[in-house]
């Protein structure tokens, strides 16, 4: 895992809040955390998207301690769909 990792986004500095390998060293989870009183909104998902412009992640995680979203992501269609939980087998990965 890393946390509050650093990228660039459009010549501008970013951090993600956490990336999640598996055992070969693949990126396969970006989550992006809120806090409790902050509300998800579509800004919180196109912050974390932005971010995925960079990672290419397939998994996104964005959470409030309260409320979890799930996404899987297809990047040879360009599509997306939110998903329940995450797949059992990358939580053995």
């Amino acid at each position: 895992m890393k946390i509050e990792g650093g990228l660039v986004v459009n010549d501008m500095q970013k951090r993600s809040d956490l990336v999640i390998y598996n055992a070969q060293g693949e990126k396969i989870i970006l989550a992006e955390f809120k806090a409790p009183h902050v509300k998800i909104t579509s800004k919180t998902f196109e912050q974390i998207s932005t971010y995925n412009t960079k990672h290419r992640i397939p998994y996104l995680l964005v959470s409030n301690g309260i409320e979890h979203h799930f996404c899987k992501i297809d990047f040879d269609n360009g599509t997306f769909e939110f998903i329940e939980d995450i797949p059992n087998y990358i939580r053995e990965t």
